[in-house]
């Protein structure tokens, strides 16, 4: 008896409260779906304009003239480091670093992954 006095009473406005919160939650659950498909096929789209650079000569010869300088750079602070010599190399400017430290863990960071993985395979297959 209580429950329908109740419900008569408090039944309107709570039932009009609980489907806007409703179509709320619902509205905003909508929202992030959407901004999670555009995330996602921007992640897409930029994964496959990268491979699509990669296709191509000219990618390569500028990605080997740039990490080849790079390398030598690093190679000339890394003796004038260890073995004090007194070139006074220069690190690397703050304009250019970004770019080499990408370079660098790309470079390294791949070569770890691949290094691992093999490892893992040959663990798998029972090989040395």
């Amino acid at each position: 008896m209580w429950g329908k006095i109740t419900s008569m009473f408090l039944g309107g406005p709570f039932s009009r409260i609980f489907d806007s919160v409703d179509h709320y939650v619902s509205n905003d659950t909508k929202r992030q779906d959407i901004r999670a498909n555009a995330v996602n096929r921007y992640a897409e789209t930029a994964a496959e304009e990268r491979a699509d650079a990669r296709r191509y000569r000219a990618f390569w010869v500028i990605w080997c003239l740039f990490s080849g300088s790079v390398g030598l750079w690093f190679t000339a602070i890394t003796i004038d480091t260890i073995f004090d010599f007194s070139w006074s190399v220069a690190d690397y400017p703050p304009s250019v670093k970004p770019y080499v430290d990408t370079i660098v863990a790309s470079i390294f960071g791949s070569g770890g992954l691949v290094a691992t993985a093999q490892a893992i395979s040959s663990a798998i297959r029972g090989h040395r």
